[in-house]
């Protein structure tokens, strides 16, 4: 949430923009006899990125590069958030240039590797990464064709389609074999959960991410959404217009009491706070994690779900109606 704004874009030093020669290169990404690469991404109505050639060396935010690793597609390049998180460490990093970290992008290090497309957290308009500035954006989208990933208000649900969508016009099976196997695992961690729900109909759940002076909580973030598709009643104050998270006061955070607390796993200097050892959960040692910047593979988030249920499952009603 907040490591989004830390940092100013920066470009490093000018750049040429020299074809550099494919011959001889190592195929990164789709086999080479993937047809032209064609692609209409998930909400950006009327967008469609061809080329005439397959795309065979891919630069990637660390969030997508993390999303298409369990299809075998491994990226020349990364950049952006999630390093040293969940994203970062859910991929190979042998032989990928990092040529950026969080808002920062040394563009000639982009440009040695020669990338086919830049797949990334779409903006608005899907021309380019959602953080970068237009200075920033047409300098990098004249190296290669960008493909967006939507991500606002994007169920994990979603999440996955798109980047598994991306695989398919990067010529992978996406319905079969190994992706197949974990898709499954997923869906039955997500009934798992469903099944808690309809048995526990009068559980409450808060998704909070705690500071030492100012906290926040979800009930419109994606992975939220997700929890409440699938039973789970969420409480806490409903966010703005133009956010999904709510700030919440520490001297309010007892108004919105729930039987199950799920912290953030961003959270940092609560532990001690006289009010959060006051909260109901907390008392009952009823308590979860969380996190709306988890990589999205399948893998990760079965257990995460599997976590989580085990903590449903085990949990009493402590807040009376």
């Amino acid at each position: 949430m907040h490591r989004r704004q830390l940092l100013a874009l920066s470009a490093l030093a000018p750049f040429a923009l020299v074809a550099c020669s494919r011959e001889g290169t190592e195929t990164t990404g789709a086999a080479s006899s993937a047809e032209n690469f064609s692609y209409s991404p998930e909400g950006y109505d009327g967008l469609t990125i061809e080329l005439d050639r397959p795309a065979e060396r891919i630069a990637m935010d660390f969030y997508s590069a993390a999303a298409l690793a369990p299809y075998g597609i491994k990226p020349v390049a990364v950049y952006g958030f999630g390093q040293n998180e969940s994203p970062g460490k859910s991929f190979d990093h042998t032989g990928v240039e990092i040529v950026g970290t969080d808002m920062e992008l040394d563009v000639e290090a982009l440009a040695a590797t020669n990338p086919d497309i830049i797949v990334a957290y779409g903006n608005e308009k899907g021309d380019g990464w959602t953080w970068w500035e237009d200075k920033l954006k047409e300098q990098v989208t004249s190296l290669a064709e960008f493909v967006p990933v939507k991500l606002d208000g994007a169920t994990p649900d979603s999440m996955f389609a798109q980047y598994a969508a991306i695989a398919q016009a990067l010529g992978k099976d996406t319905e079969t074999g190994e992706i197949a196997q974990q898709r499954k695992a997923f869906e039955g961690a997500r009934q798992k959960i469903r099944d808690i729900t309809a048995e526990k109909d009068w559980l409450t759940v808060l998704l909070a991410n705690f500071s030492s002076e100012l906290n926040y909580t979800a009930k419109a973030l994606g992975v939220a959404k997700m929890l409440s598709d699938d039973g789970l009643k969420l409480v806490g104050p409903d966010s703005g217009a133009d956010t999904s998270w709510a700030e919440v006061s520490w001297e309010k955070m007892p108004d919105y009491p729930a039987d199950v607390l799920l912290v953030h796993d961003a959270s940092a200097e609560y532990e001690d706070n006289p009010i959060f050892e006051s909260l109901p959960a907390v008392k009952a040692g009823q308590l979860g994690t969380w996190d709306d910047k988890r990589a999205y593979t399948y893998d990760g988030y079965t257990q995460w779900l599997g976590e989580l249920a085990e903590v449903l499952e085990n949990a009493e009603d402590i807040v009376k109606d």
